[in-house]
């Protein structure tokens, strides 16, 4: 393979996560991330993913996670982030995901076949 010059934070999220079935590890946002690109490969059997965002209330006995939508100035509505293919790169601004810590969230299971979905960050400087 040919060496590249990345000017990105790459990312390695295994999916599913240790002993799980369709939660992929989670991830934290690098602070000066401004977009990512999820690099999803073509090993997920046809299930689709979403991205779901960590709850910060330290208060809560256990992790509560929230799937992720962007609100439309548009027309007033959400729009969900979810089935996002698999062998595709889907792009995303950080300030759709809301940032802080994400996982992914397959359709049907993975534990038979683990994969790497593989996330880029572009940062500022």
């Amino acid at each position: 393979m040919t060496i590249y010059g990345w000017n990105t934070v790459p990312v390695n999220v295994a999916m599913p996560i240790s002993g799980g079935t369709v939660n992929s590890a989670p991830f934290s946002v690098p602070l000066d991330a401004f977009s990512l690109a999820i690099h999803t490969p073509t090993s997920l059997g046809g299930a689709t993913v979403k991205l779901q965002s960590l709850d910060h209330d330290t208060d809560q006995a256990t992790e509560v996670w929230r799937d992720v939508s962007c609100f439309n100035l548009a027309d007033g509505t959400f729009t969900a982030l979810d089935g996002i293919p698999e062998n595709a790169v889907t792009t995303l601004p950080i300030t759709a995901t809301g940032g802080g810590v994400l996982r992914f969230v397959a359709s049907a299971t993975q534990a038979a076949s683990p994969s790497t979905i593989k996330v880029d960050f572009l940062c500022g400087r």
